[in-house]
């Protein structure tokens, strides 16, 4: 049975530009299987751009739709997508709080469910007005977790932070997906490969780093033919893009790294389809909040990077790891190879679909 209504809180909707966003836009259509009627209220309403579909969710003012629904008595969840600085450039939203508690005081079949996107940072090194806007976003996360009736979070590094930071309330963890799909699932196991080409996808830094971190193989399988050319999708006016540009042709020559920078979805789907494989750089742990790891599989591309076959979630015994490079360069290619590559696309399509996320969702909002 259909719960009657569920409000959506995000910094902004599609078209306007932010992955929070996008991830609730999505969530909110999913979910329209398991409640009467949904809405979306936001903090920053988007200009909308030519070509841009009909909304399928409707979209207003945060404080409108919430305005509204606390003068009513009627049944709703609200589903706050959170992150430091979206509500409140100082980290303190104080208007978002008080709404918050005025909507649990309206009565006693209204639910507020909290989503933290991110957290804080504690690095070291940290510059003074750093550190006093860390403890002000801590205040204001813990006053916000406090009322909440539950709590989930990305990755397990939140989940215990948030613990610590509000003692006796439980966290759960939320698979992310992507932004970025294939128009036609199938394609991501039936579309043709350009042998030779792999790609890197991501910001010039992280782009950077991986390439760094998996220098030696790729010199090695570039000598050997089996590696052509790179292709590197994300930002490419910045310091670290041209420290990329210049490592590759020091050790690959000119023309061996293609910078094709910010693409639409759709380019990036398109070259993701055409992709013989991948370079990862990301930790294990930082998979589990990787949209572009998370499109890769979707597109069924070849994952290769420094992740132990023994992890879980994602599958790590479907990620090539790149030692394997030196004792069979053409590992991708082998009946072995493919099984793995559709092991991942799998994994995605089955956990972390929107269909799937709408699904893990209502299970932990129904939990609560």
């Amino acid at each position: 049975m259909k719960k009657q209504q569920l409000i959506i809180i995000a910094p902004t909707a599609p078209p306007g530009v932010c992955g929070v966003s996008d991830y609730a836009y999505h969530t909110a259509e999913a979910l329209k299987a398991y409640y009467e009627y949904i809405k979306m209220g936001v903090e920053d309403m988007p200009e909308k751009t030519a070509g841009h579909k009909a909304d399928a969710v409707a979209i207003d003012d945060w404080k409108k739709i919430l305005g509204h629904n606390i003068r009513t008595y009627t049944e709703t969840d609200v589903l706050l997508n959170y992150t430091p600085l979206s509500y409140s450039k100082s980290g303190y939203p104080a208007k978002l709080i008080t709404y918050m508690r005025w909507f649990k005081l309206s009565g006693k079949n209204k639910r507020l469910f909290v989503f933290l996107h991110e957290t804080w940072d504690d690095s070291p090194g940290l510059k003074l007005h750093h550190k006093l806007r860390n403890r002000i976003v801590k205040y204001a996360m813990s006053q916000i977790c406090k009322i909440a009736d539950g709590i989930t979070v990305v990755t397990n590094e939140q989940k215990q932070r948030i613990e610590a930071l509000v003692p006796g309330k439980s966290v759960h963890i939320s698979p992310i997906g992507s932004n970025i799909l294939p128009v036609d699932k199938e394609s991501g196991l039936e579309s043709t490969r350009q042998k030779g080409k792999w790609i890197i996808f991501g910001l010039a830094h992280t782009r950077f780093w991986t390439l760094q971190k998996h220098l030696d193989v790729l010199k090695e399988l570039h000598s050997k033919g089996v590696l052509k050319q790179l292709l590197v999708i994300g930002p490419i006016e910045n310091t670290y893009a041209e420290k990329e540009a210049a490592l590759a042709e020091k050790h690959f020559g000119p023309g061996f790294l293609k910078q094709l920078g910010v693409l639409s979805s759709e380019e990036v789907s398109e070259q993701m389809l055409g992709a013989e494989a991948a370079l990862i750089g990301q930790t294990a742990d930082s998979l589990n909040k990787s949209g572009t790891f998370s499109a890769l599989a979707a597109h069924g591309v070849p994952v290769i990077g420094d992740v132990s076959a023994t992890l879980n979630e994602p599958p790590g015994s479907a990620i090539f790891h790149p030692s394997e490079f030196k004792e069979d360069n053409n590992i991708i290619l082998t009946p072995d190879g493919e099984k793995r590559r559709v092991q991942l696309y799998n994994w995605f399509w089955l956990n972390r679909s929107w269909e799937a996320l709408a699904l893990d969702m209502r299970n932990w909002m129904m939990s609560n």
